[in-house]
């Protein structure tokens, strides 16, 4: 854990800053900065994106957003007061292209539009709740653009001079005083690492954060995998004449000044023309997860973690649900953010039209 320790302090003083964060400012009620009216917060919306006043006015969003709207499907109640500022965001994206659940649909589904590089694929709904549809977000005086298709997940960091070019179509990277950044937004979809470590059929054996062994080799992107029938090996019954499957996953991300990790479920149906959709519910998701790591910002040193939920914890046990995901751990800095995995646990159980699927991953 030393070495992993020390290499992540190496890449802390290694990234270059991605432009300099302007000081905390004491907003209050209909107080202005350059022209744009912000909230008491310091959130306001510029441009079709969300504007944070500072660092700290972004993280304190977050935190309402993790603590407050714990289920993704109600994230939308936040958001709505800012749609009508002529803010959208991926999240509320993703939605829109997948409202037609119509049998005959040809239109491309969010799966489709993210396999063909045409739509950002960002597993941690509440990143993509406060991310432009068009990927671009605010901080102090930068402008933070990602896009699908770059080949290495490059993204930029923009000085707010150069916001006229960029709305007039001007690549960052021809925008003087831009920052070229990598990140887990890959030209590829999302990287899917199969699942990894101890796996077993059934229920957990241990607690859910017993942990053993050495730490796990870190990964980005999703690690998980497609479960298409029931643990008796019968598979799923269809869904209108369609297939049905399951898709579990860990996720482990960074966005220059966001990392998070967590876990997911969720139900699809493979539509006859426009790709897979997630519009089919399961009768019963239970998951608990436990993780176990270092979190690391520019400026403070890395310090060990641990984040667990439990089904016997309100809300941890889903019915009549077609997407169950949490967040486990998150951090945000101006300049760099890291989550170091020492240890990942997952359990969860589903029952779909009475077929069961039980696992219990450990790594």
């Amino acid at each position: 854990m030393l070495a992993v320790v020390g290499v992540a302090i190496g890449l802390l003083y290694a990234c270059k800053r991605s432009g300099e964060m302007s000081p905390s400012l004491d907003l209050g009620s209909g107080n202005s900065v350059h022209g744009q009216i912000l909230t008491k917060e310091g959130l306001g919306v510029s441009n079709g994106w969300l504007k944070f006043s500072s660092i700290e006015s972004f993280n304190n969003t977050m935190n309402i957003l993790h603590e407050k709207f714990q289920e993704p499907a109600k994230l939308s109640g936040w958001e709505s007061g800012y749609n009508q500022k002529g803010f959208s965001s991926l999240r509320k994206t993703y939605e829109e292209i997948d409202a037609d659940t119509s049998e005959h649909r040809k239109a491309p589904t969010v799966d489709s539009l993210i396999k063909t590089n045409q739509l950002l694929d960002c597993p941690d709904s509440w990143f993509a709740t406060v991310l432009s549809k068009d990927g671009f977000i605010q901080i102090a005086d930068t402008v933070y653009s990602f896009k699908p298709g770059n080949e290495k997940g490059e993204a930029y960091a923009i000085p707010v001079k150069g916001i006229k070019e960029l709305l007039n179509n001007v690549h960052p990277a021809h925008i003087k005083g831009s920052k070229l950044h990598f990140t887990s937004f890959l030209k590829i979809p999302f990287i899917r690492w199969p699942e990894q470590g101890n796996e077993h059929i059934g229920p957990i054996r241990l607690s859910i954060c017993a942990t053993s062994g050495p730490s796990m080799p870190n990964f980005w992107g999703q690690s998980g995998g497609d479960i298409y029938a029931g643990d008796n090996g019968d598979t799923f019954p269809e869904h209108n004449g369609r297939t049905v499957k399951l898709n579990y996953h860990r996720w482990r991300v960074g966005y220059i000044f966001y990392a998070s990790t967590g876990v997911r479920m969720k139900m699809w149906k493979h539509t006859r023309f426009a790709g897979w959709q997630s519009v089919t519910y399961a009768d019963q998701m239970t998951m608990e997860a436990c993780v176990k790591g270092y979190a690391a910002q520019a400026g403070i040193a890395p310090y060990p973690f641990t984040s667990s939920t439990s089904p016997t914890w309100p809300g941890f046990t889903k019915y009549a649900e077609n997407n169950f995901e949490k967040t486990l751990k998150w951090v945000g800095s101006p300049i760099f953010s890291e989550i170091l995995l020492e240890h990942f646990n997952f359990h969860f159980y589903l029952n779909y039209r009475g077929r069961i699927v039980e696992r219990s991953i450990r790594q």
